[in-house]
């Protein structure tokens, strides 16, 4: 169970990297897994929680999406991921996950703004107009690789102690 979650957030995280969308099969596929796997046992396939866990997971998951959805800084993959993640994992997965990824985001944009005047004059960075178009932070594979360390390590994250 826990391999192939992780084999799922290495493929989702290659794609986003890699192309910046995340494939419908992996997203909406994971999706359907999910919900066959609630209805067939009652429980989320990872953490053995509650379906009413997976259903708040989903509030949650869209709550925080759908703003940044709007507003075209997240992506439809990204709603999508995020909701696969809830439907498989829960709200304290979500949560986490969100979080963690966020945090992610910004380090890596601190790191990048930082080291992109050296970049640029090492010429390792091109400052050309073809290099001025709008650029997508690919959030989704901040999210897979955030949810594999938040379900590899949910120890340090004290998930058993969350009251949600």
């Amino acid at each position: 169970m826990l391999t192939m979650l992780c084999i799922w957030a290495g493929l989702l995280a290659f794609y986003d990297f890699s192309q910046r969308r995340i494939p419908n099969l992996l997203s909406l596929g994971a999706l359907l897994f999910g919900f066959s796997y609630l209805l067939m046992t009652g429980q989320v396939f990872y953490y053995d929680q509650p379906i009413s866990s997976a259903f708040w997971g989903l509030a949650v998951a869209f709550l925080l999406t759908i703003p940044g959805y709007a507003t075209r800084t997240l992506g439809g993959g990204d709603v999508k991921l995020l909701a696969a993640i809830a439907v498989l994992c829960g709200v304290k997965v979500v949560v986490a996950s969100f979080v963690l990824a966020s945090l992610g985001v910004l380090a890596g944009l601190m790191i990048w703004w930082q080291l992109k005047p050296q970049l640029v004059t090492s010429g390792w960075v091109s400052v050309s107009r073809e290099s001025n178009k709008r650029r997508y932070i690919p959030f989704g594979a901040a999210l897979a690789l955030a949810m594999g360390v938040v379900i590899l390590f949910p120890e340090i994250w004290g998930m058993e102690s969350w009251h949600l």
